[in-house]
């Protein structure tokens, strides 16, 4: 009787795992496919000669380390890594800055909240591809663009924005705050909205200011969501590519070519497969490096 018991509960559960494979292979398919597959694919390519279009008598070979020793000492490679970490810079701390503010402004019972939560929140439905176009009229070089109108006005010299080495990678980095922005506001935002009123009223008893409440009720009790939200968006910022491919292809003089679009070019345009396959292991590699520090600082209180 025990071992028929035994027998059925094996039963049972070996049906719920069934089951439960059942349910997650339309999700671990595609996963599987067009995710894992590939990524594999391209740690055996790096490794290799491989062409997106292998020429007629040309074998795919081993190369060992080549890709990646042409990857340390290609200054092209290496300024699309330096440009990367740049444009993460300039504009990882802004949003996160501006979000929380922006958050806190929203979270009161002010006249108008709605329509504010609203307006900022309205870019961030546009594709980027748009987004890109519509800048790229904003920073037109010409007399009679938006920012040059802009600086006219002011009695200021036009720029040439978008083809001025100098200037090009600000601009993106402004563009992409800007459409970015209310997505990170409404996932701190409804971190907020967790916050117990208790604390708050807790602190006023005590004495404490405004100021104070920010710093020892509100950021503390953020801290699992602003370690999601700073992590999130440097994974996002570290993929640059739509906002240069649409509006600058790497130029001016290489100075807005991110990591992604060095990859896009060399194996698409290029033809370099197994190269572009080294780069993208070794941009995985770093951005997983950069994850895994920013959670073990933001999150080893919890």
């Amino acid at each position: 009787m025990k071992g028929q018991k035994t027998g059925a509960r094996r039963g049972f559960r070996d049906g719920q795992t069934r089951t439960a494979w059942m349910f997650c292979a339309p999700a671990l398919i595609p996963i599987t496919l067009f995710i894992i597959l590939p990524f594999c694919m391209s740690i055996v390519y790096s490794f290799t000669n491989r062409m997106l279009v292998q020429k007629a008598g040309k074998a795919v070979e081993f190369v060992g380390l080549k890709n990646f020793i042409k990857l340390v000492t290609n200054g092209a490679a290496q300024q699309a890594f330096l440009n990367t970490a740049v444009y993460a810079l300039l504009v990882v701390p802004v949003i996160v800055i501006l979000g929380i503010m922006l958050a806190v402004l929203v979270n009161n019972s002010l006249k108008g909240v709605k329509l504010f939560r609203t307006i900022y929140f309205s870019p961030q439905i546009i594709t980027m591809t748009v987004v890109a176009i519509v800048w790229s009229f904003i920073f037109s070089p010409g007399p009679d663009g938006l920012m040059n109108s802009a600086l006219r006005a002011f009695g200021m010299a036009p720029q040439a924005w978008l083809q001025d080495s100098r200037w090009a990678l600000f601009c993106i980095a402004v563009m992409y705050i800007w459409q970015s922005l209310g997505m990170e506001m409404l996932i701190i935002l409804g971190g907020l909205q967790f916050i117990s009123e208790d604390l708050y009223e807790a602190g006023r008893m005590d004495g404490c200011n405004a100021s104070q409440r920010f710093w020892y009720i509100t950021v503390p009790m953020l801290k699992n969501t602003l370690v999601y939200v700073l992590i999130s968006t440097t994974i996002n910022t570290l993929k640059l590519f739509t906002q240069v491919y649409v509006l600058t292809n790497g130029g001016p003089k290489g100075s807005t070519t991110s990591v992604i679009y060095l990859l896009y070019k060399s194996g698409f345009v290029n033809n370099q497969l197994g190269y572009s396959s080294a780069i993208a292991v070794v941009f995985f590699l770093i951005v997983l490096t950069i994850s895994l520090i920013q959670n073990k600082v933001l999150g080893r209180d919890n």
